[in-house]
């Protein structure tokens, strides 16, 4: 584990490493996450290297259609498969209800065209259960109907961050249709790394948290990074290939630097929780 102990202000962060083979040695990765006693764990070799591949060459075949959630946003139009619930620069409230529940119908069949016969959605709720003590691992129920989808892609090109925030989302109306007993006091964000850039594209946490009073804003209303780097304790996570990365990103201020080089940024993601009695985890995007 490594620990973000510096002189700078702001709350410690602290980040584990294992490899996928070792999961089953901590069973409770996930409840320390979600109590605070760590920030986040990487997860070396989530996926196997002939997933990864397959997905990678689907997704960089320049006839697939993607979304740009982000669009007009200068630095931030990140491309997405996949509705997520989140806020973004096209929708500030998310998504609503009907549009979600249509993109998330379409999921799996996206999946399978990505990653063909074999199924990561499968192998990543084994994974999780595994690191939250063999407790069911799946995506919640929306509207009664169907499930939340499990997971959307993103890709960053060259030029390309997401910008300073942390995921404060529970509010945005599409979480009507979550299960009441789900646990809205945390929020926690994973994804898998499908193709990592030449350079950039870290993700960095900062000792900042969502609830701290008086952060550090721009005019814009945005966080003020310059302030962040300047003043904060912080994490640069390092990912490669195939790992999958668990962290605190509703409490703790985070971002992703600006992809460098010639190869774009591929991930698959979302969130996830526990219900109030710890029975089951719920990941979703």
């Amino acid at each position: 584990m490594t620990t973000s102990n510096d002189a700078k202000s702001g709350h410690p962060i602290r980040m584990r490493l294992i490899d996928a083979a070792d999961a089953p040695a901590h069973p409770g990765l996930v409840e320390a996450i979600h109590s605070a006693e760590c920030t986040g764990a990487i997860i070396r070799g989530a996926l196997p290297p002939a997933m990864i591949a397959a997905a990678v060459a689907q997704l960089s075949d320049d006839e697939r259609t993607w979304d740009s959630p982000n669009k007009g946003m200068y630095g931030g139009e990140l491309r997405t498969i996949g509705a997520a619930a989140t806020p973004t620069f096209t929708a500030f409230r998310g998504p609503d209800a009907d549009r979600y529940a249509q993109s998330a119908q379409q999921r799996s069949e996206q999946t399978r065209e990505v990653f063909g016969d074999a199924d990561p959605v499968a192998h990543l709720a084994g994974l999780f259960s595994q690191l939250n003590h063999g407790r069911p691992a799946a995506p919640p129920v929306f509207k009664g109907e169907q499930s939340w989808a499990p997971l959307n892609y993103r890709a960053l090109d060259p030029g390309v961050q997401i910008y300073s925030h942390h995921d404060n989302h529970y509010g945005l109306s599409v979480y009507q249709h979550m299960p009441a007993d789900l646990d809205r006091d945390v929020l926690l964000s994973w994804f898998v790394t499908l193709q990592a850039p030449d350079a950039g594209g870290e993700l960095i946490i900062y000792g900042l948290w969502g609830s701290d009073p008086n952060p550090p804003m721009l005019p814009t209303r945005f966080i003020d990074t310059a302030a962040l780097e300047r003043d904060f304790k912080k994490e640069v996570v390092q990912m490669q290939a195939g790992d999958l990365i668990i962290f605190d990103a509703g409490r703790h201020v985070h971002r992703v630097s600006p992809v460098q080089g010639e190869r774009s940024r591929l991930t698959a993601g979302g969130f996830l929780t526990v219900d109030t009695d710890r029975s089951r985890l719920a990941f979703w995007s």
